[in-house]
């Protein structure tokens, strides 16, 4: 399960940012993770929930932001969402797609007391 270790390493960004801008308490983590990254947003949870216990975070909830996959047609510039990677666009029928976002990971915020 790789949202263990990505789940430690989010706690310990967190717990080390809040720490150097003198917090004592992580109240919760906004993450941005693309429908690409192949994360399972219960099992990162859980994880994190199991991980966070006897830190600053104890208290702390994991909020996530789903991020669509959008892909911009080379052709005739349509930015639409899609469902998986492989794509073509919908309004010309072009398979030369550019991928604008879907594959995020990101720690959008932290609020701490």
């Amino acid at each position: 399960m790789h949202e263990a270790s990505i789940a430690e390493n989010i706690l310990e960004i967190a717990i080390d940012t809040a720490l150097k801008n003198g917090a004592k308490k992580i109240v919760s983590i906004n993450l941005q993770i693309g429908k690409l990254s192949a994360i399972d947003n219960s099992a990162l949870v859980t994880a994190f929930d199991v991980i966070k216990e006897g830190t600053i975070a104890n208290e702390a909830v994991l909020n996530i932001e789903n991020i669509p996959i959008i892909g911009k047609c080379n052709e005739c510039g349509d930015e639409s969402e899609y469902e998986e990677l492989y794509f073509k666009c919908k309004r010309c029928g072009s398979f030369d797609m550019s991928l604008i976002s879907g594959e995020e990971l990101s720690i959008k915020d932290i609020e701490v007391e």
